[in-house]
Order: C-alpha cells, then sequence, then structure tokens
C-alpha cells in the first residue's frame, strides 16, 4: 500500500517535469521570434526607377517594421557615375523628425561610391521605424541601367550595440530614353517614336526613321537586370519603318510582366526607348 502513493509521485513528478520542458521550450521558440522580429529590413522606395536622360530623380532609403529602436545606421552604396549622379542627399524623416540633434554626413568616396551615416546626439536617443532613413535627389546622365547598391549596411539599437540587418533590396535604376518628342521623331541619323501602345499586351509597335547611310541596324532588348530578352531584325531601308515586338523572349517564351528598354544600334548612333508589358 505504501508504494503505490510513491508510484502516483514520481509518476506526477515525471509529468510535471515534461510540462515545464515543454513550456521551456515554448519559451525559447518565443524568445527566437521576437529576436527574429527584431532585426529590421532596408530597402529602397521606389525600389524600380525608369527616367529619361537629365531628367531629376529622388529614391528614399528606408528600413521596414523592427521591434527595437534604431541609434545609428551607417550605409556604403555605389552606382554607374556614367549613368546617375547624385545631385544632394538628406537625412530621412526618422531622424528629422526625431526632436533631438543628430549628426549626417554624406562622402563621396570615389565617382559613384558614397558613404551615408546618421545618428542623434546623447545616451538613450534613438528613432522609431519603420520610416526613412536617408533621402536622395539623383539625375540621370545617359541611358542605360544601374543598381542603387548597398555595399554595406551597418546599425546599432538604443544601446548602441550592434543590430544585425535581416534582409537589403538593392534599388534599380532604368535610365532609357532618346530624347525624342512623344509621338515625334528627330532629324537624327536613328531616331525612335513613341512605342503603340505602352503598355501593352499582346504586340507593340515602334516607329523608326533610318537615315540612308546608317549602315546595318540592330535591335535588341533588355530587362532590367540588363540581360539580353530578344533580337529583332530591324528592316533596313532609309525613311521611316516600323519594329514590332510580341512579347516574346528569343527562345519564343512568353517575357513576363516588366519594365524592358528597347535598344537599337546602327554606325555609332544609339536610341533606346522603355516598354511596358503587362498580362
Amino acid at each position: 500500500m505504501r508504494r503505490r502513493p510513491r508510484r502516483a509521485m514520481r509518476a506526477g513528478g515525471s509529468l510535471a517535469r515534461e510540462r515545464v520542458s515543454l513550456a521551456m521550450v515554448s519559451v525559447a521558440i518565443l524568445a527566437l521570434a521576437l529576436c527574429a522580429r527584431a532585426q529590421p529590413g532596408v530597402f529602397f522606395e521606389p525600389g524600380q526607377v525608369m527616367v529619361q536622360p537629365d531628367e531629376v530623380f529622388e529614391m528614399s532609403f528606408r528600413v521596414g517594421a523592427c521591434e527595437d529602436s534604431i541609434a545609428s545606421f551607417q550605409l556604403y552604396m555605389s552606382f554607374d557615375p556614367e549613368i546617375v549622379e547624385l545631385v544632394e542627399a538628406t537625412e530621412g524623416t526618422l531622424y528629422a523628425e526625431c526632436g533631438t540633434m543628430t549628426w549626417f554626413i554624406d562622402d563621396e568616396i570615389e565617382p559613384g561610391f558614397w558613404h551615408f551615416f546618421n545618428t542623434p546626439f546623447g545616451a538613450g536617443t534613438y528613432v522609431e521605424p519603420p520610416g526613412e532613413l536617408l533621402h536622395l535627389e539623383l539625375r540621370a546622365l545617359a541611358g542605360g541601367y544601374t543598381q542603387a547598391h548597398i555595399d554595406t549596411i551597418r546599425m546599432t539599437d538604443v544601446r548602441r550595440n550592434a543590430l544585425e540587418v535581416e534582409s537589403f533590396e538593392h534599388g534599380e535604376i532604368l535610365v532609357a530614353g532618346t530624347g525624342v518628342p512623344d509621338g515625334e521623331a528627330a532629324a537624327d541619323a536613328l531616331a525612335l517614336e513613341r512605342p503603340r501602345p505602352n503598355p501593352f499586351v499582346t504586340e507593340t509597335v515602334i516607329g523608326m526613321n533610318l537615315a540612308a547611310d546608317l549602315g546595318p541596324v540592330r535591335a535588341e532588348i533588355y530587362d532590367l537586370a540588363g540581360r539580353l530578352v530578344r533580337s529583332i531584325d530591324v528592316p533596313r531601308r532609309e525613311g521611316r519603318c516600323e519594329l514590332r515586338w510580341d512579347g516574346r523572349a528569343d527562345d519564343g517564351s512568353e517575357a513576363p510582366s516588366s519594365v524592358y528598354f528597347l535598344r537599337v544600334t546602327g554606325a555609332g548612333s544609339e536610341a533606346r526607348v522603355k516598354l511596358v508589358k503587362m498580362r
């Protein structure tokens, strides 16, 4: 009779230990989840920019939701200085509106390679994500594609300890233009008209004016990553002709909905135009 209570107590003790172990595992999983949420992600907004040469445009470098507060950030970023140039960099609204003094640095290390830093002054000061860390004003210089590339990003939390960045997204900049007014062709050796329609679903038509001495003409369509999607034969004749794209790649597959740019070259002349494909 005395052994039964002892066995019952041992069984009860084992069950209690199992419950404690499960509770500890649950707490550990919850802690890991909270830590994961505490790591911020950074990105550019808009993530993709399509502009014409000489056009001034803006990009916002932002941080997503985060369970922790942020003190400082340090960004090294780069872009092709032959395609775009930085006109002005200002601190983002998170710092401009934080209610305390800040220390903002923008330094061009070499053409197209910049260093940015910002932090509020004083112990215990911080900014609350999500929001804008940095505001950029840029100017398009020449047709082409480049990234607003995040080379290095570092952050600290309110305690000035390193805060791991969970994810980052580079910006995409496409400068695709010919300087030709909409619906008109300039009196150059090679000039493109505005695509019709644009955006398009099944097919778009681009009018071209070709000079007599232009020689062989090459037409290529690229995606935002700079990859060649399609090469198209150009009807070779002097004066106006039309180029058609059915929205398909060289292998016959349908290109996904996105922004593309057409590049036409001949005898040292070049023209580009933006195409928007939709489904």
